[in-house]
């Protein structure tokens, strides 16, 4: 494992830092699926973040907006809600890219991965699957 994670970092450390344009065209009106654990998304208008969360099974979400600072940076400002209450976060992850393979890492110091594939296959899906999940969450709390 720590080998594996050892070449995907050295891959990553000598890919490209991608464009503020290729970041907005990465993310823009996208939703970034996190598996059953929740799913954001990064609308373009008003640069709204919408998500939701199923952490340890108590459901929450998130609302804010997202921004993007320049050197292969996203970064987005949210107040997270749930049982437990609200708290507001920013978190930021840094991207590079080597052909069509976009590596990213959470900043300041996660692990690199490949966020999207040499086949093209991304973390990222084209519309909206995030609001209305989060929107049921949201009516409950």
């Amino acid at each position: 494992m720590a080998k594996a994670v050892n070449k995907v970092d050295g891959q990553a450390s000598r890919a490209a830092v991608v464009s503020v344009e290729g970041i907005y065209q990465l993310y823009q009106n996208h939703s970034w699926l996190w598996g059953k654990n929740g799913t954001a998304f990064f609308a373009v208008k008003q640069r709204q973040f919408d998500a939701w969360t199923s952490d340890k099974g108590k459901p929450g979400y998130g609302d804010g907006t997202w921004f993007i600072p320049g050197d292969g940076k996203l970064c987005y400002h949210a107040t997270w809600h749930g049982s437990w209450g609200s708290k507001k976060s920013m978190t930021c992850f840094e991207h590079r890219q080597a052909g069509k393979i976009v590596y990213q890492r959470k900043l300041p110091d996660g692990e690199w991965y490949a966020f999207r594939d040499r086949h093209g296959k991304s973390k990222l899906r084209y519309g909206d699957y995030a609001s209305s999940k989060m929107k049921r969450i949201k009516a409950k709390l």
